[in-house]
């Protein structure tokens, strides 16, 4: 055995005989990573889990078997979950998450970014290797998984495009490159490194602005261009918005309530809309909905004939099927937003 496999014990065939016990657990932690982020509301590009190949256990060994008395208690990725965030904050409170939630091992722990040298390139993530707390572990689903650990590496979504291609290059360090192409892939790994920042800036920017949109709307200042976010922030708190929601409760139009979360493109799409209307202020929408609040109920009421089975739509969307028939808008136009439909044009006649 030992001149076949290079080990006194055969440790990939020991593997080889547990890794289905090690692909449940690899679920099972992407399921219950998927609960807590939930719960947290964090949100995520995609996860990812595996259990690690007999043949990438193998090369393991050759390369350090030396440094292991028990490969299968010391290697500590033999199940791992990968966790792609949209932002550089993202990762650091999905970190904070998992240290609160489960029991982390940290000497086996790292932050590979702080592992660079100022003049490396390569990936950034968090590395953090735990295992199942003594509560959790008890429970009969998870008894079985009892003291295995698992690797689960957090990184931005520029980071792992980083890794991927990089992986292609080979050069998992400076120096592994030629001197040639070193310069250029400095300036690519800066690059990505950048992009996340100025991501995460963007963000944080938005916020700010659309905080700055519910101040002014609550203040009467209706001089703001149409938006995404000031239509929302304007949609939240305007009186005449809420009269819309009464009639359309009236009628029975099915609504989001104001704690769903509205689809994008039916933002989106009433942005559009006003734009082609030339209402690019929203004290011109607001404008336009003064005069034509009589008409709120009758055209809405025969829209919503039109529906077999109504669908629960948002304020947002509400506002563009209106505002089609309230502008008059051509069944062209109406189409590249909705289905076609015969009670648009009876809904059309009711408009003066």
């Amino acid at each position: 055995m030992e001149e076949e496999t290079g080990f006194e014990v055969d440790w990939p065939a020991a593997y080889l005989a547990r890794k289905s016990t090690y692909e449940r657990y690899c679920g099972k932690l992407q399921d219950l990573l998927k609960l807590v982020l939930g719960t947290y509301e964090v949100e995520y590009v995609q996860m990812e889990s595996r259990a690690k190949e007999v043949a990438s256990f193998t090369e393991k060994l050759q390369r350090k078997g030396e440094k292991y008395v028990d490969p299968l208690v010391e290697v500590t990725d033999l199940a791992g979950v990968r966790i792609i965030t949209y932002y550089l904050e993202d990762v650091e409170r999905i970190e904070s998450i998992i240290r609160q939630e489960f029991s982390v091992i940290e000497e086996h722990s790292v932050d590979k970014q702080v592992e660079l040298a100022d003049n490396e390139f390569g990936y950034a993530s968090f590395h953090l290797v735990l295992e199942l707390a003594e509560n959790r572990a008890a429970l009969l689903e998870w008894r079985e998984f009892a003291g295995l650990k698992a690797e689960i590496q957090v990184r931005t979504a520029l980071q792992h495009a980083w890794a991927a291609v990089n992986h292609k290059l080979d050069y998992k360090k400076s120096q592994d490159s030629p001197r040639e192409l070193r310069r250029r892939l400095f300036r690519l790994s800066a690059l990505f490194e950048l992009a996340d920042e100025e991501f995460s800036k963007i963000r944080s920017e938005g916020r700010r602005i659309s905080a700055d949109y519910a101040r002014e709307v609550n203040n009467g200042d209706y001089d703001l261009e149409v938006n995404v976010d000031s239509l929302t922030a304007w949609i939240r708190v305007d009186r005449l918005m809420e009269g819309v929601r009464r009639v359309a409760n009236k009628i029975g139009w099915p609504l989001l309530s104001e704690s769903e979360s509205v689809p994008l493109v039916d933002r989106t799409d009433l942005v559009e809309f006003l734009n082609l209307q030339d209402m690019t202020r929203i004290s011109d929408l607001r404008d336009i909905l003064r005069q034509a609040e009589p008409l709120f109920e009758p055209v809405l009421t025969e829209l919503l004939s039109g529906e077999e089975v109504p669908t629960v739509t948002s304020l947002e969307d509400l506002l563009t099927q209106f505002l089609l028939v309230y502008k008059k808008a051509p069944v062209e136009v109406w189409n590249a937003y909705y289905e076609p439909t015969e009670a648009f044009r009876k809904a059309r006649a009711l408009v003066p």
